[in-house]
């Protein structure tokens, strides 16, 4: 428009000059006219250059960020082509418990933060993504390669933050992918959900106690046919039974192996079986340890109280496998989650040396009364919690059954000094049921309560083996336990 104006203008400008010049010789009005026609055209191009640098800051501050704020995203930064995205989430999970647990264990109830987790997570390129997750709440278990806090009432309390997650992820193609820091083993079922989705306030004696939470190292994984089958490839440090890995550099120099596969092979045909999926998965590492460090854990209830830990001269010495088959189902607003993990572990203690066989076990039922369609993925409410009676959110009942078996080897032996564990200060079997009820207020916020109550084999004073066959002579067995945790849990 501004070109078509500047012509007009040199037309009127020359029609004028014209006249104003008609006394004057050709050859000077012809070289006037010239003149002011080589300042009108410089003119012209200087007003184009302004257009075309205008056009290219326009076109600069397109492809500049723009704030992203949404359920699926959470709150950060993303690039116009979605290249690069910077995402910023948070979870804090404040919990009321109430445990009636062995006289022997006190401090047992409270208030306190399970979790305090900020994160970011995001993408580069389009084709690497990377997650970073720091922990402040100070009370675990199982951290590191050995329990190193400070025991209180048989759980491990650290006092500084600890780093969840740190790794990337390169998406060559969607069959071939690497992760490499510190993340999820790609073992547990339950494990591999979402820290927000779990049915239950606290993991089962599969996740909690046989199988790895995270660990360093590097893993190939991707999906095959379409989404229906899918499979992972590890290489990490190796962690003892339910622990977390530090950052640090590991003090065992040999490195685990991982492997899972998992299918669904009704997957996007519509019937019922399209939500059935089914897998396998295993570790394997010679785990070498010490009086000093032992490389052993020790197995909680879902009190998150101990009621198993070997002798303090027992450590890890020589090859502990892991195998899990897994598998779930979901039907509409139906849910099932089933379990199961042995792990073979070489264990010593004095001239005691033996190869010792524990395993777990769980089966999980969901239904959304609600009618939301039961997920792998977490729940999401037709219709949000408005304290005005618009909206109920959703509502699940949930009913859990499980149970741990520690190898018989553990706890006998002709010789006490030498035995793994004394059977009268640590149980050798649990069984637990739990039921509970989960109220999605929308799709960041959930309430949920939880009743579990956990019986024991052995475990108490009284129970005995005998010095002369070594054989364990009588049980008896730790007082139940009840726990009944209140959770209020914001993530966004």
């Amino acid at each position: 428009m501004k070109v078509r104006q500047t012509l007009k203008s040199a037309v009127i400008l020359a029609l004028f000059t014209n006249t104003v010049f008609a006394d004057e010789g050709t050859d000077a009005r012809i070289g006037k006219l010239q003149q002011m026609m080589q300042d009108q055209q410089k003119q012209m191009l200087e007003q184009q250059w302004q257009m075309e640098a205008m056009a290219d800051e326009l076109k600069a501050l397109q492809q500049k960020s723009t704030v992203i704020a949404s359920d699926k995203d959470g709150i950060g930064l993303k690039s116009s082509d979605g290249d690069f995205t910077m995402k910023l989430h948070g979870l804090v999970q404040v919990d009321d418990r109430n445990i009636d647990a062995d006289p022997s264990i006190v401090g047992t109830s409270g208030w306190m933060v399970r979790k305090a987790r900020p994160w970011i997570e995001g993408s580069l390129f389009g084709w690497i993504d990377y997650k970073l997750t720091p922990e402040f709440a100070t009370t675990t278990s199982n951290v590191a390669t050995s329990s190193n806090g400070t025991s209180v009432s048989g759980r491990t309390t650290l006092g500084t933050p600890e780093v969840i997650d740190a790794y990337f992820d390169a998406k060559f193609q969607p069959w071939l992918k690497l992760r490499v820091g510190k993340f999820k083993p790609f073992v547990g079922l339950a494990r591999l959900q979402s820290d927000v989705d779990g049915k239950f306030l606290e993991q089962s004696f599969v996740t909690a106690n046989l199988l790895p939470q995270r660990d360093v190292g590097a893993a190939l994984f991707g999906d095959l046919l379409e989404g229906k089958l899918s499979y992972a490839v590890g290489y990490s440090n190796g962690v003892i039974d339910g622990g977390d890995q530090s950052v640090a550099l590991d003090n065992n120099d040999d490195k685990e192996l991982s492997g899972r596969i998992f299918a669904l092979p009704f997957k996007g045909n519509g019937s019922m079986l399209a939500g059935l999926g089914v897998g396998i998965a295993g570790t394997t590492i010679n785990q070498t340890g010490s009086t000093t460090s032992t490389q052993l854990p020790s197995y909680k209830t879902f009190s998150q109280l101990n009621f198993f830990s070997y002798n303090a001269a027992s450590f890890a010495d020589g090859k502990r496998t892991r195998i899990s088959p897994q598998m779930y189902y979901y039907y509409g607003p139906f849910g099932l989650m089933a379990e199961y993990a042995t792990e073979d572990q070489t264990v010593t203690n004095g001239t005691h040396h033996a190869t010792l066989t524990h395993d777990a076990w769980q089966t999980t039922f969901s239904y959304i009364v609600t009618g939301e369609d039961a997920s792998y993925g977490g729940v999401k409410p037709k219709q949000a919690f408005n304290p005005n009676g618009a909206g109920w959110g959703a509502w699940e009942l949930v009913a859990r059954f499980s149970g741990m078996q520690l190898d018989e080897g553990t706890f006998t032996g002709t010789n006490s000094a030498t035995r793994f564990a004394n059977i009268a200060t640590q149980a050798k079997e649990v069984s637990a049921w739990g039921l509970g009820v989960n109220w999605y207020l929308n799709n960041y916020a959930r309430f949920a309560l939880d009743y579990e109550n956990t019986s024991f084999e052995g475990g108490a004073t009284g129970s005995t083996v005998s010095a002369t066959t070594g054989a364990i002579t009588k049980l008896v067995d730790r007082h139940d336990e009840q726990a009944m945790i209140g959770r209020l849990q914001v993530s966004f």
